[in-house]
């Protein structure tokens, strides 16, 4: 399987690079997740939601789907701070115990419950990748809450590696992971299982957050409604695409979309940015979707990148002990503020009608070496596959 293939290829060259580092770098010392740009503070908290309309398929107790919310938002830069964890105790432990490890600690730039910035904010709603975690692209969530976001990241429950409720029950992946070679399940049942909890999981998220904008709580008043963003690697990507039916979901952006369904690629008039790592060439899958995009697109190729370039595994490996992982010719830190760069200015041009900005327009000299395709553009040429496929 293609898809499989490349998950898999990919997470084992991310994963030797990385816990080969900490390996060598496992004396206590810390690491920092990279500096957030733009003028806010950062603040986080987590919330368990519990879905009355769908029941475990996991348990024959009667219980109802549950699933994790991890929130990074703006917040003021007076008052204390509270250094936030990057992962809670019990998902650390589970690693350490399954990878036979002591890591270091990963220092996150956020503050536990810090109080959200006055003002309503837009809203960007994350998916991870298959079996991937809701802190996977923290150096990019901490970036664009910098810049006034509130990101909701979903963990999706019994697919997610490993994921920690507030009250303290670790419930760990019936997928297999990513983290163990030969772990990894992804036949066509498998995988399609996780579409559909993937979709009720993000329709879950965005139903609710209208009742968390009028709640009383954190988040009251300050969530800007018709202002909804998704984001999604992998699998992530295509999640997001599904609940881009939703109508109150503005805008997409699709990290290295190698798992994109049929029903993620059908005709849509949302604004979609594509997002692609290391490939010689588009997929079948995502030529399809951009001949099947009728509203304003971009696409952006990173020459030479790893799948997991997008991810957090960009600085983790370099941070460690110096050592890169795929970025091609981009290299890891223009890598990070090129991301940054391309996501904030999508959601900024798509839910706050500011520019598009040079990179997404293909004139940026800074990044002259990264490939940009404009809507007036064609992706691909278009062959008997790709036409059969539409």
């Amino acid at each position: 399987m293609a898809i499989q293939t490349k998950l898999s290829m990919g997470w084992l060259a991310v994963v030797v690079i990385v816990l080969g580092s900490i390996l060598r770098a496992s004396d206590g010392s810390s690491i920092q997740v990279p500096g957030p740009t733009g003028p806010y503070a950062v603040g986080t908290f987590w919330v368990m939601l519990s879905d009355p309309g769908r029941s475990n398929p996991f348990l024959d107790d009667g219980s109802r789907r549950e699933v994790l919310v991890r929130f990074w938002y703006p917040a003021p830069r007076l008052g204390s701070c509270t250094p936030a964890p990057y992962m809670l105790p019990k998902v650390s432990r589970y690693f350490s115990e399954k990878l036979g490890i002591s890591a270091p600690e990963l220092r996150t730039n956020s503050c536990y419950q810090a109080p959200v910035l006055t003002g309503r904010h837009p809203v960007v709603l994350a998916s991870h990748g298959y079996t991937g975690m809701l802190t996977d692209y923290t150096f990019l969530f901490e970036d664009l809450a910098s810049h006034g976001y509130v990101v909701a990241s979903i963990a999706h429950t019994y697919e997610s590696t490993a994921v920690e409720f507030p009250d303290g029950k670790l419930i760990t992946s019936a997928f297999g992971t990513h983290l163990l070679e030969g772990s990894l399940r992804m036949d066509e049942k498998r995988l399609k299982l996780a579409r559909s909890l993937r979709e009720g999981d993000i329709n879950l998220v965005s139903a609710q957050l209208r009742r968390w904008s009028e709640s009383g709580g954190a988040l009251s008043g300050r969530l800007d409604l018709e202002k909804i963003g998704a984001l999604g690697h992998s699998l992530g990507a295509d999640t997001v695409m599904v609940g881009l039916k939703d109508p109150e979901v503005k805008a997409a952006v699709l990290l290295d979309p190698v798992a994109l369904s049929a029903a993620s690629t059908a005709s849509s008039s949302k604004p979609v940015l594509l997002v692609s790592d290391g490939r010689p060439e588009w997929s079948v899958p995502e030529c399809v979707l951009w001949n099947n995009l009728h509203g304003e697109k971009r696409a952006i190729l990173f020459p030479g990148a790893d799948h997991f370039a997008s991810s957090d595994a960009v600085w983790l490996a370099t941070s460690i002990a110096g050592i890169h992982s795929e970025t091609g010719v981009v290299g890891p830190e223009r890598m990070i503020a090129a991301t940054r760069t391309a996501v904030a200015a999508f959601f900024d041009w798509q839910l706050s009608e500011s520019p598009p900005g040079r990179l997404l327009n293909g004139l940026s000299t800074e990044y002259s070496d990264v490939v940009v395709t404009t809507k007036e553009q064609a992706l691909c040429r278009l062959t008997p596959v790709h036409r059969a496929a539409q």
